[in-house]
């Protein structure tokens, strides 16, 4: 089970980052550099929120952008991404001990 696990996480990884990406040269083709900017800084810090935000302003100008087929495929990847961590619980385990070693220790 956890070889699906990780064939879906790894499946929903590849298309988030493509889609990802589709969205973001949208933005930039259509003015809106600002909101591009500020998602690929906020999908580098690792807090996710850019990606979040970019899913949404697609999902928003799917139709004015002719991106409804790339929104749908992101959103599949969403759930492949979800199902696949749900299959193998050991890999977000093994990314939260990651995420906590690098935390400052508070006292």
């Amino acid at each position: 089970m956890e070889t699906i696990g990780q064939l879906l996480t790894a499946i929903g990884l590849l298309g988030w980052i493509v889609c990802f990406i589709i969205v973001l040269v949208k933005m930039f083709q259509h003015g809106h550099v600002g909101l591009g900017v500020l998602c690929i800084v906020l999908g580098l810090c690792g807090c996710g929120l850019g990606g979040l935000i970019a899913f949404i302003f697609g999902w928003v100008r799917n139709r004015d952008w002719g991106v409804t087929n790339v929104m749908w495929i992101w959103t599949f990847s969403w759930l492949f991404i979800i199902v696949g961590s749900a299959l193998y619980p050991d890999q977000i385990r093994q990314l939260q001990g990651q995420v906590q070693q690098q935390l400052p220790v508070q006292r």
